[in-house]
């Protein structure tokens, strides 16, 4: 039977050497923590979305990031990506009872996504944290946070 060797040894042992990017080996991790708060007027209807924050070029979320919300409305749901996939790290939660999930939905199948497109405000865009709404508005005074945590590096 033969050993194994994964993507970051073959890569430190390639002759000629194969650098390993600080965002798989290395590399610093970085927290972003961001809470909203459904106001009294207006919040995110079906179909619109909550903007947490950006992530850098190159930096990796990784899936101990998780969303945590106090109790919502009826067959309220959020999922977390970005402007390129909605979903691609957390897929439509339920977010009627307070709890928490985490966002790790790109890694079940070994997907490690990292941010190769940066134009904020573009369809394409890979950097802004966000999150749609759907199944029914969001209750008025919820509070839903997310803690992101990401390594970044080139």
């Amino acid at each position: 039977m033969a050993d194994g060797i994964a993507s970051v040894q073959a890569a430190r042992t390639a002759v000629p050497f194969n650098p390993v990017r600080t965002n798989q080996f290395g590399g610093e991790v970085q927290v972003l923590i961001s809470t909203y708060t459904v106001p009294a007027s207006v919040g995110p209807v079906i179909g619109e979305s909550i903007t947490w924050g950006t992530l850098p070029q190159g930096a990796r979320l990784l899936p101990q990031t998780a969303l945590f919300w106090s109790a919502g409305a009826a067959s309220s749901t959020l999922n977390l990506g970005d402007r390129a996939a909605p979903a691609r790290y957390l897929g439509a939660t339920a977010v009627t009872t307070a709890g928490t999930a985490a966002a790790a939905a790109a890694y079940a199948a070994g997907a490690l996504p990292e941010v190769t497109v940066l134009t904020p405000g573009v369809a394409t865009d890979q950097s802004e944290l966000r999150s749609v709404v759907a199944g029914a508005n969001l209750q008025v005074g919820q509070v839903i946070t997310l803690v992101a945590y990401y390594v970044a590096g080139n």
